[in-house]
């Protein structure tokens, strides 16, 4: 193992990046992990106008942390990141960014290098033995919102580029951390998609990503009514299809997921409040503090009091 001073890169920042005029810039900073080529690099961009394209990308999470990013990978459809939503784009795989807003994009990107894929990747897959696959694997690349984890990760490494030395502020163990989190993820996806039955890899994206929409709007109503037509429409599917494709791929229907999605809410509110059991049942949608004692006993064979007693 190289001493901690010698796993690191110098900071690079480059003035003039994508835009009219050169109105951007970048700064990165590459961590070597270990002695062989294990390497992550985190780069910081600010953007407006313009665009890049990479014709043999690496294995990356891209996250926009402001304004609005249009991607386009392997020459296919066009997808729209923004709103802190992130996109996995998979080893050796073409892309480009457009940076359409004009009061600029801000962009935060980790990189992984192929030999790190590979041993995030058989740990996943249970390959305990020592042997790592050749082969690289690939994922579905759809937009999504990334879960607490990956996301509290990527606003720390965008914070530490306001330091005077970013690459101290993530250590050996959070980088690697964040590499299994976002294989995890990408694994996540695929998976999803082959629930969806389609052949094609291409349709199943086609469909996880329209799924992804209708569960976002679920997600951001904490629980709350939404209209089957609502996600239908967002979705691009008939309610029908919508209906068989959700439960197919996450094991129940658009309205359980909201109640599971509730009840989940309601159970971080007994343990990290003090709030009675009244008012949480109004700030979770439930119609009285009865139905959300009904719905919880359910759920754990507990009360809401009695829960909040035994876990606290």
């Amino acid at each position: 193992m190289p001493e901690a001073s010698a796993a690191v890169t110098t900071l690079t920042t480059i003035q003039g990046g994508p835009g009219p005029d050169g109105k951007g810039w970048r700064k990165t900073w590459t961590r070597a992990l270990g002695a062989g080529p294990s390497a992550i690099t985190v780069l910081n961009g600010h953007a407006r106008g313009g665009g890049l394209r990479d014709p043999l990308g690496t294995f990356s999470i891209k996250w926009i942390a402001r304004g609005r990013a249009v991607y386009r990978a392997d020459g296919g459809a066009s997808h729209a990141l923004s709103g802190a939503r992130t996109v996995i784009l998979n080893a050796a795989q073409p892309y480009e960014l457009e940076f359409p807003d004009a009061d600029g994009t801000q962009t935060l990107c980790v990189f992984f290098s192929d030999d790190l894929l590979r041993a995030a990747w058989s740990e996943r897959a249970g390959a305990f033995d020592g042997e790592t696959p050749t082969a690289l694997p690939a994922f579905p690349d759809i937009v999504f919102r990334p879960d607490a984890r990956i996301a509290k990760a990527l606003s720390h490494l965008r914070a530490s580029f306001d330091s005077a030395d970013p690459t101290g502020e993530a250590s050996e163990d959070d980088l690697l951390l964040l590499a299994e989190a976002v294989v995890a993820s990408a694994a996540g996806h695929a998976g999803a998609a082959a629930r969806t039955g389609a052949r094609k890899p291409s349709t199943r994206k086609l469909l996880l990503a329209r799924l992804e929409r209708a569960r976002e709007i679920l997600d951001d109503a904490q629980g709350g009514e939404v209209a089957l037509d609502v996600l239908a429409k967002a979705a691009s599917l008939s309610k029908f299809h919508l209906l068989r494709l959700f439960k197919q791929v996450h094991g129940c229907t658009p309205s359980g997921y909201a109640r599971q999605a509730r009840l989940a809410r309601a159970m971080a509110l007994l343990l990290s409040s003090r709030l009675p059991g009244a008012q949480i049942a109004q700030a979770c949608g439930y119609d009285s503090e009865s139905a959300f004692a009904r719905a919880f006993r359910r759920h754990t064979g507990l009360t809401p009091g009695s829960w909040r007693s035994a876990t606290n």
